[in-house]
Order: structure tokens, then C-alpha cells, then sequence
């Protein structure tokens, strides 16, 4: 399991924020990692580094610590390697985020 609310929880005063945290987060989610690849495919390392940030700053919220910091440290050496570099490491988080997308969807149910 990959989606952790125990953080997102203490910033929720009831259910339903905390649902409206849930599904502000799962369409940030979904649209950085959009930009992401968008980005990559066009060679554009700021806009990378700009949704890589985007993803950073709300990771810690809803995901266990492995996964916050391994976006953090993505982030991090987004700033001072080579793009392609960030691209192979961001594609082989891609499926982990992906399953994580999956989670975030069944948490939230119908909509």
C-alpha cells in the first residue's frame, strides 16, 4: 500500500476535507506526472523540475516516507544532472506513482 493519510489527517478536521485533500491531490498527481512526460518528450528540464517540485511538496502528505523521499531526492538531483538522467529516473518511478494514482482512485471511489 502506497497511499498513507495519517499526515494528510492531521491537517483534515473531518471527513469530508479530508476527501477534498484526497481528490486535490489525486488530480495534482495525475497532471504533474502528464506534465512530466510531456516535458521530458520535449526536452524541457525547467518544467520538469517544476512539477518534480510540485510533486515533492505534496508527496510527504499522502505517502509513506520511502516514496516522499524518493521524489524528494529525484527533485533534488533534477536540479544539477543531465535531463535524460531525470528521465530514466523518473520512468522507472512512473509505474510505483502510477500504482499509487490506482490507490488514490479506489480510496476516493465513485465519484
Amino acid at each position: 500500500m502506497l497511499l498513507d493519510l495519517t499526515r494528510a489527517q492531521e491537517f483534515a478536521l473531518d471527513p469530508q476535507q479530508l476527501r477534498e485533500l484526497v481528490m486535490t491531490f489525486e488530480q495534482s498527481l495525475a497532471q504533474e506526472m502528464a506534465v512530466i512526460q510531456t516535458a521530458l518528450a520535449q526536452h524541457e528540464a525547467l518544467k520538469v523540475e517544476h512539477s518534480l517540485h510540485a510533486l515533492k511538496g505534496f508527496m510527504a502528505l499522502f505517502t509513506g516516507e520511502d516514496l516522499a523521499q524518493r521524489v524528494t531526492a529525484l527533485y533534488q538531483s533534477s536540479r544539477s544532472q543531465p535531463l535524460d538522467t531525470t528521465g530514466a529516473e523518473f520512468n522507472s518511478l512512473v509505474p510505483t506513482l502510477s500504482a499509487l494514482l490506482t490507490e488514490v482512485r479506489a480510496w476516493l471511489g465513485p465519484l
